[in-house]
């Protein structure tokens, strides 16, 4: 399992960066929509990565985040799941983690499935948001996991 969640962390990270620069490129860096979205899907990688080390997770009330703001903090979040990937072995992929925004009964989920909710919650809002990118006519990605093994599994290009 090992492995394959490695591949999925990479295939992530370079998805998240492809649409961040499919975003860039468009005309809709001020749209609502997109960043309500985008602000979701990051501050929930955020809040699995203070999971994962064990630290309190806040949800703060804020400003919706701007373009950059967003596109800064998902590059971060990914170099954390990329150290956090390398330390990968058997014995941490199954400890055990609970999942605070789920109290009632307690939802603990070893950490190889919370990696893999993350990258399929993930998955889930950027093809929402290259729908919403494609509807107002700018040109989506195509981020298909089979798209990044077939292009040799490149690391996520954060720039344009």
């Amino acid at each position: 399992m090992i492995g394959p969640l490695k591949d999925l962390l990479g295939h992530h990270a370079w998805a998240d960066a492809m649409f961040f620069r499919a975003w860039e490129g468009s005309a809709l860096l001020e749209d609502e929509e997109l960043r309500t979205r985008t602000d979701h899907l990051v501050t929930t990688q955020e809040a699995f990565l203070k999971v994962l080390k064990g630290d309190p997770v806040l949800f703060p009330e804020r400003p919706l985040p701007d373009f950059q703001q967003l596109k800064g903090r998902c590059e971060v979040v990914h170099q954390v799941f990329k150290a956090l990937g390398h330390g990968l072995d058997a014995d941490s992929l199954a400890r055990t983690v609970r999942v605070p925004w789920f109290p009632d009964p307690p939802c603990v989920v070893s950490v190889s499935d919370a990696l893999l909710q993350v990258c399929l919650h993930s998955q889930h809002h950027r093809g929402q948001n290259m729908a919403r990118l494609k509807a107002l006519g700018a040109v989506p990605k195509n981020v298909d996991y089979i798209i990044w093994l077939w292009k040799q599994k490149p690391e996520a290009r954060w720039t344009r």
